[in-house]
Parts: C-alpha cells; structure tokens; sequence
C-alpha cells in the first residue's frame, strides 16, 4: 500500500482494520516507512485496549480523544474516523 501522507491524514479505522489502536499505529507506521514493531509501543501514551473500549463502545457523536503518539497528534472525535497530524 501506498500512503501520500497530508498535513493530516483521515483513518476510516473500521474499513481496514481490526481496532482503532491498530489503525492509529498501522497509519503512522506508513508514515514512517517502517514496521509496527519499530515504532515505540502504543501504550507508553495510551492504553489500548481502553481506547478501543472507548471508541468503539460510543455513539457517533460523543468521543472528545486526542494524544501524541511517535511525533504525531492523533484526534478521535466520533466512532468511525481517526486523524493522525504530523506535530
């Protein structure tokens, strides 16, 4: 997959993967043309699963989330879509 990184990139996180922390590491792992597994752990910012039990338990208008992960600001602001900005 090829991934033209925008000032801020829109994660539909539901389409492609399996959770919204999948997605939120995956996206900038694309970003940085490295491995997931390079990356420092997701849960040095946040953790996780709360995320996922966060995101995907809420209705589509009721998640205010945002954190910096790897050199990157990462918004949730509703249950489908994530944006990941370049801080």
């Amino acid at each position: 997959m090829s991934l033209e990184w925008n000032e801020t990139e829109t994660v539909f996180w539901a389409d492609q993967h399996e959770s919204p922390s999948e997605a939120i590491v995956t996206t900038v792992a694309a970003k940085e043309r490295v491995t997931e597994t390079s990356l420092p752990p997701l849960y040095n910012q946040v953790d996780p699963d709360a995320l996922d039990t966060l995101v995907v338990g809420q209705s589509a208008d009721d998640i205010q989330i945002s954190f910096t992960y790897s050199g990157y600001t990462v918004r949730i602001r509703d249950s489908e879509t994530i944006e990941i900005t370049s801080t």
